[in-house]
């Protein structure tokens, strides 16, 4: 039976990704997700105490700090649930464990 062209292009689609290694995906996906999730949250929830964000606030080591938190934070979510899709991926499409 042939397979259908949604599936044969999310195959085609797999193989491309799969080819450049799970880590190197895992890491650019959660980056990507991370960076500007955690600065929209950091910078929503300033906004929301009303602080305010003047230059002299935005050199705060606290709201520095709370920044780099939430960014590394949510890119290691990003690579978790990334990674978690590549093992789904790869057992419906490709050989389980042959990139890992």
């Amino acid at each position: 039976m042939a397979e259908h062209p949604f599936e044969a292009r999310r195959r085609a689609e797999w193989e491309r990704i799969r080819s450049r290694g799970v880590w190197r995906h895992a890491l650019e996906r959660g980056l990507a997700r991370g960076v500007p999730m955690g600065l929209l949250i950091i910078l929503a929830l300033e906004l929301v105490q009303g602080e305010g964000l003047s230059a002299e606030r935005l050199r705060d080591p606290a709201l520095l700090g709370r920044f780099a938190l939430a960014i590394a934070l949510f890119s290691l979510g990003g690579v978790v649930s990334t990674y978690a899709r590549w093992r789904a991926l790869d057992a419906r499409f490709g050989e389980p464990g042959a990139q890992g």
